[in-house]
């Protein structure tokens, strides 16, 4: 394969593995948790990292390369940490929404080395988008960890 393409088509999958990751992650902790308004954002944010998957293999598809399928290794381990942390704590939606947050820095660090890589300006584009939800998902998962134990109205 021409190096060229190789580079942007290993980023792109590395993107669609972090975003699958992201998907089962939040699915996982969901699960997990007891409050159903926290519940129904953190599946809100699986469906959205699925969708990023879908944008990103059609993108791969697009130069000629073949979509990754599947979430990475290291992902499968924090999302086992998830389900062991939430089963010892009771389902502590404290401990579960810091988890997400440990996923989200995670996520935000494999789009950041993206955003540097040569891509096409409507690729590129798409990422930024992406990042940028990711970042806004960080920031409301921080402001759901620090307003757990206030009044659940207050993390709407």
């Amino acid at each position: 394969m021409d190096p060229q393409r190789q580079e942007p088509l290993h980023t792109l999958n590395k993107l669609i593995e972090v975003c699958l990751d992201g998907e089962l992650g939040y699915r996982t902790a969901a699960a997990h948790l007891h409050d159903e308004k926290i519940r129904i954002i953190l599946i809100d944010y699986a469906i959205r990292r699925s969708q990023f998957a879908e944008e990103l293999r059609a993108e791969v598809e697009r130069t000629g390369g073949n979509p990754h399928e599947s979430g990475s290794l290291a992902a499968s381990l924090h999302r086992g940490w998830i389900a062991l942390k939430s089963a010892a704590s009771g389902g502590d939606a404290k401990a579960i929404v810091a988890a997400c947050e440990t996923g989200e820095d995670a996520a935000r660090a494999s789009y950041e080395i993206a955003s540097k890589v040569e891509l096409p300006s409507n690729t590129h584009s798409m990422i930024e988008r992406h990042r940028h939800a990711i970042e806004e998902a960080r920031q409301r998962m921080r402001e759901i960890h620090d307003g757990i134990g206030l009044d659940t109205a207050d993390v709407e």
